[in-house]
């Protein structure tokens, strides 16, 4: 065990999105399994299309998540700072990454994996099903958030392909 058990860290991980509503020994079961990573700024937490057994919560620092253009490009996709989670569809489906995140500045992050989570399983049926909640949730929101820029994306190229109306000519 490596997260501190201090009545603060307590509160941080109450507040994260992905710890919410886990109170009292269910919270401890939880702070039992995190382990503690830190990271320099400029270093891959994890890479596309490796295979994915941790999610992770940012304490302290800030991290890019990029996904791959056709051309080949990395594309940021959307920036993390502390109390946010990912990695999470890894303790769902035991499927390659779907993106690599990238620490944009000194970085610690706290992880849970998929063993963890069936640890909980195990012991604390209450917490295990508050996270899989939660993870539903979030995972929920980026899904809507993601097809709310691809409508915008949709809707801009449609704009492109219609024909321009031509302007009428003034008669002389």
């Amino acid at each position: 065990m490596n997260a501190p058990r201090t009545e603060a860290f307590q509160k941080f991980l109450r507040a994260a999105a992905v710890f919410g509503g886990l109170e009292g020994r269910s919270l401890r079961s939880v702070l039992s399994r995190l382990e503690v990573l830190r990271f320099g700024k400029g270093k891959a937490v994890f890479s596309e299309g490796e295979l994915g057994r941790r999610m992770y919560i940012v304490y302290r620092g800030e991290v890019e998540v990029q996904g791959h253009a056709e051309d080949g490009d990395q594309v940021p996709i959307v920036r993390l700072g502390p109390g946010e989670c990912f990695g999470e569809m890894a303790l769902v489906e035991l499927q390659p990454r779907s993106a690599t995140v990238v620490t944009k500045k000194p970085t610690v992050l706290y992880s849970l994996s998929n063993l963890d989570l069936y640890s909980l399983f195990q012991q604390d049926h209450f917490a295990y099903v508050i996270v899989l909640q939660n993870i539903c949730r979030l995972l929920s929101r980026r899904l809507r958030k993601a097809d709310a820029r691809i409508c915008g994306f949709l809707a801009k190229e449609a704009r492109k392909a219609r024909p321009r109306a031509r302007a009428p000519r003034a008669r002389a």
